[in-house]
Order: C-alpha cells, then sequence, then structure tokens
C-alpha cells in the first residue's frame, strides 16, 4: 500500500511528464495507472456520492425555478400590460410602452452591458421595442436559452419579434459551468432604406482624362446595436467584419479563434446580465435606481486634481534659492538612508513584475422571463 503523498507525488509527475499531449490520452493512462490503487478507489467512491447528491441538489433547484417562474409570469405580464398605452404616431405606426415611451430603450441604456452598443441613429428603432423575454430550450436548463425582443410594426424592418439563441454545453461532468457554445441571431429583413447598420456615403468615381469625376451613393457598414448584438458567432462562424477592422494586437492574427472565444463570451455575459437582472427589474435601470452609483469615483478625482494643482503651486511659489536647497536637503537625507538589502531589492522587484504581467481577470440562469 502506497502512502497518500507517494499518490500524489506520481499523479504530479506523470502529469508535468505529459504537458502537451493529447488531454484524453493522458486521462486514459492515468485511469489505467491507479485501476488497482485502493486509497485511489475509495476517494472515487466518495465522489461518486457526492456526485449523486449534486445532481438532485440540481434536480430540485430546477423544479424550484420552475415553480416560481410560473409565479414570475403572471407579474411581468401585468407590467407589459401597464406599459401599453396610446402612444404616438412616427411615420405612420404607433411607438410601443405608450405609457412611458422609450422605456426599454432607456433600460438598455442605463445597463453597462449595452449603454456603449447603442448609437444614436439606434434609438428611434429601439423606440418600437415592446417587451423582451427569455425561454429555455430544454427542461433542464442546460443546452441553452433564447431571447427574444418584441416590436410593434415600425417602418424599419418587417419583422416583429427578433429571437436570439445561445447554445449552451458543460466543459465536463466535474466542472459545475455551462460555456456558450455557439450564438444564432435572426435575419433581419430591414425596408428599403431604413437600415439603421450603414449609411450612405458621397464618392466620387474616377473619371477619364480631364473629365469631371461623378459622385455616386455607397452604402458602407456604421457602428449600431443591431449590427453589434444580432450576429451569429461560434468556431464555424467567421470574425465579424468590425471586430478585424479594430484589432491592433498582433496576437489575435495567428490564432482568430481566441478572438472568436472572446466574443462569445462577452456576449453570453451580456445575455446573463438580460435574462438574470434587466429583464425582471427593468423598471429599477429605467429610474436609474440599479446603476452604479459613480459620484464617489468622481469625489476621488476631483481630491486626485485638488492635490495636483496645489503641489503645482507649492512649487511655483518657491524661489529658485529655496527649491535649490530643498533639494540639497533631499539628496543629503537620501545618501544617509539605509540602502535596501540585496534580498529586499529583489522581493520588490519580483512583485513589481508579477504585478505588471497579471492578466485582467476574466452558471446557469434563474428563469424570470416572460
Amino acid at each position: 500500500k502506497r502512502s497518500g503523498e507517494e499518490v500524489a507525488q506520481e499523479s504530479s509527475g506523470k502529469g508535468r511528464g505529459r504537458r502537451g499531449r493529447d488531454g484524453s490520452e493522458r486521462a486514459a493512462e492515468l485511469e489505467d495507472e491507479f485501476a488497482d490503487n485502493p486509497l485511489v478507489q475509495e476517494l472515487r467512491r466518495l465522489d461518486d456520492e457526492y456526485l449523486v447528491l449534486q445532481q438532485l441538489q440540481r434536480a430540485e433547484r430546477l423544479a424550484l425555478d420552475r415553480k416560481f417562474a410560473q409565479r414570475y409570469a403572471p407579474i411581468l405580464e401585468r407590467r407589459a400590460q401597464r406599459l401599453d398605452g396610446q402612444g404616438h404616431i412616427f411615420e405612420g405606426h404607433r411607438v410601443a410602452t405608450g405609457s412611458i415611451p422609450g422605456f426599454w430603450k432607456t433600460v438598455l441604456q442605463n445597463t453597462d452591458e449595452f449603454q456603449e452598443d447603442i448609437e444614436e441613429h439606434d434609438e428611434v428603432l429601439l423606440d418600437y421595442l415592446r417587451d423582451i423575454g427569455h425561454e429555455y430550450l430544454d427542461d433542464l436548463g442546460l443546452i441553452g436559452f433564447k431571447l427574444t425582443f418584441h416590436f410593434e410594426p415600425n417602418p424599419f424592418f418587417t419583422n416583429t419579434e427578433l429571437v436570439k439563441v445561445y447554445h449552451t454545453a458543460r466543459k465536463g461532468d466535474f466542472i459545475d459551468q455551462l460555456d456558450c457554445v455557439r450564438i444564432e441571431a435572426p435575419k433581419i429583413d430591414w425596408k428599403p432604406g431604413k437600415n439603421v447598420t450603414v449609411e450612405l456615403v458621397l464618392r466620387k468615381s474616377k473619371g477619364a482624362g480631364k473629365k469631371k469625376s461623378k459622385a455616386r451613393r455607397e452604402e458602407v457598414s456604421r457602428p449600431s446595436f443591431f449590427r453589434t448584438f444580432f450576429r451569429n458567432l461560434g468556431p464555424d462562424e467567421e470574425i465579424p467584419e468590425e471586430e478585424l477592422e479594430d484589432m491592433l494586437d498582433d496576437e489575435y492574427e495567428e490564432d482568430t479563434q481566441d478572438l472568436m472565444d472572446c466574443l462569445l463570451d462577452d456576449d453570453y455575459q451580456q445575455a446573463i446580465a438580460l435574462q438574470q437582472n434587466t429583464i425582471p427589474h427593468a423598471i429599477r435601470w429605467f429610474t436609474g435606481a440599479a446603476c452604479e452609483d459613480d459620484d464617489d469615483e468622481d469625489d476621488d478625482d476631483e481630491e486626485e486634481e485638488e492635490e495636483e494643482e496645489e503641489g503645482v503651486a507649492d512649487m511655483q511659489d518657491d524661489s529658485p534659492v529655496e527649491a535649490a536647497e530643498e533639494a540639497r536637503r533631499a539628496a543629503s537625507g537620501a545618501s544617509r538612508s539605509t540602502p535596501p538589502s540585496p534580498g529586499e531589492g529583489r522581493r520588490s522587484g519580483g512583485e513589481g513584475r508579477r504585478r505588471g504581467k497579471g492578466p485582467p481577470s476574466g452558471g446557469g440562469a434563474e428563469a424570470s422571463g416572460t
């Protein structure tokens, strides 16, 4: 019988030796290696018991979610009915949420996830957004969900619904996390001349000789919520044109899959925030009660600016003689101070390097949709 320490050392050593090889191959070899180890087998049986309880917890949680989803639905339906009033007419079409015109537009603009995506030319179209709902694709909520944007008939496109589908999968049996693997966006049927994701620009045609060149109108892409949010993403999709144009980092040119993974994750996090927070508590985002308070940050910035101004004023007040005397005293004090030990210097430099190299910090949702 080997001790637990020996088993751990052997497993760790074999794992390090197999880095770079196929993960499934490493797992199979480790399975064979520890197949007859009594301690490993006992720990596996304990983990099997844990997994059974975990599955039971998921089932009970799902049943509870379903129960409350049925109780949430009438509340959200009453909210939609209260918002549905007699709105004003624009180009022969009545705008949505007549009781509070532009309700969902304001809600989205007040969220951190969407406020930078909504352009000025998107706003008039979002005035026709009547409601936003979500629904799971399966009873267990494991394979994904869909978001539905309900629009009133409008002068911009013929769709009355824009349905965006998020396909999710679990990385493994032992990782309790769902990852988005593919996003399906609807095709928007724009009416002639009403596509807010493009603009018409005048371009001069090349003329022959001294003849004057004729200007021609040409559609060019422009930033829009309806461009960046309603697009297909996944391993089989091409990188959106606007993302390729914005790429400044050469590392993505070698592996565009990294960029696609980032786009998938960002879009998925937007959807989770919309599903779990924004849709259920839309009125709080409309009034601003749910928005982050930036007053503290503004106060800190003002204090820093005041300190900097005071420092500059003090420097300007010093005469050249006084400034030279202060510099001499500072240099004299520094020369008398004890220098740090070599060990301290190395530790300090290492910590600075670690801080400088740190990467930026990167589940299931509760049912609360209509």
